[in-house]
């Protein structure tokens, strides 16, 4: 067992070294802090399970989709996640995990203000991505209930393409493990735009997505014991602040990347920098 251990460390303090090699040499990627990075990177390895070249192609997505995003990234703090434990709230946290050890995020679409403020959707979308830094959301994944029982469908209708655009691209970076989507009472009208959706999505998270008619559909596809009674089960807790420290360490750090969005174009005409061999 010493012997699997060892050689896992092995392995991942060499990948690790490769992927501090990849960034000293990146051409427009820069990292200008003097912190500690070791961790952020390891937790890129980690969700991408040490593949290299899945691990720069997020990376090198990622860094500059959010600096080209300053609204929805900067400045993090209580804000960002408070809100998830009032009443009304359209996000809500579950503490406990399934007996799978996946952590559980669940979208009540009812409730939802205002599609159209840049700051309600930076904190119903941004507060998840701050959550999937946690070692269980890293090593067992997540799971997703989006509930669309009784929406509002005047108020979904005005959902800004951009803001639907920037989800999918947000998609892409790649911090979140998702082991399974159960999607409750989906609208018709947004079928077309799941659609166009699935060109984005590999055929392994696709086959993780749950259409279901009714909340009495989901114990097909999961334990409700963990649920709030609303969907089957007893659940009262709610994570809290300590559960987004590291999500707002880690997205200051990763604000402290440079890119020279000049030089992108650059090197797309010449070939993806992350085919490149590095020694």
């Amino acid at each position: 067992m010493s012997k699997k251990t060892s050689e896992s460390d092995i392995r991942a303090l060499q990948s690790l070294e490769l992927f501090k090699n990849w960034l000293v040499k990146h051409p427009f990627i820069k990292y200008t802090g003097d912190d500690d990075i070791d961790d952020l990177l390891m937790f890129y390895l980690r969700v991408k399970k040490f593949s290299m070249q899945k691990t720069y192609e997020s990376f090198e997505f990622m860094i500059p989709f959010i600096n080209s995003h300053p609204d929805m990234f900067s400045n993090l703090g209580p804000a960002d996640y408070e809100f998830t434990d009032k009443p009304n709230s359209p996000l809500i946290f579950l503490k406990n995990p399934n007996a799978e050890g996946r952590k559980i995020c669940i979208y009540k679409m009812k409730n939802f203000e205002n599609f159209e403020s840049a700051e309600y959707l930076r904190r119903n979308f941004l507060t998840p991505f701050l959550f999937f830094f946690e070692m269980d959301a890293q090593l067992n994944g997540v799971v997703f209930i989006m509930d669309f029982r009784d929406v509002n469908l005047g108020k979904l209708s005005k959902i800004p393409g951009q803001m639907i655009y920037d989800s999918m691209k947000l998609s892409k970076c790649g911090s979140v493990r998702l082991k399974q989507l159960n999607i409750i009472g989906f609208p018709s009208f947004l079928k077309p735009i799941f659609e166009i959706a699935k060109s984005f999505t590999s055929a392994k998270i696709l086959e993780r997505i749950n259409f279901l008619n009714d909340v009495t559909e989901l114990p097909k596809h999961m334990d409700v014991s963990v649920l709030p009674k609303e969907y089957g089960g007893s659940s009262v807790e709610l994570l809290d602040y300590k559960s987004f420290e590291l999500g707002i360490t880690y997205m200051n750090k990763i604000h402290k990347f440079d890119v020279n969005f000049s030089k992108i174009q650059e090197n797309e005409n010449v070939g993806s920098f992350r085919k490149l061999e590095i020694d």
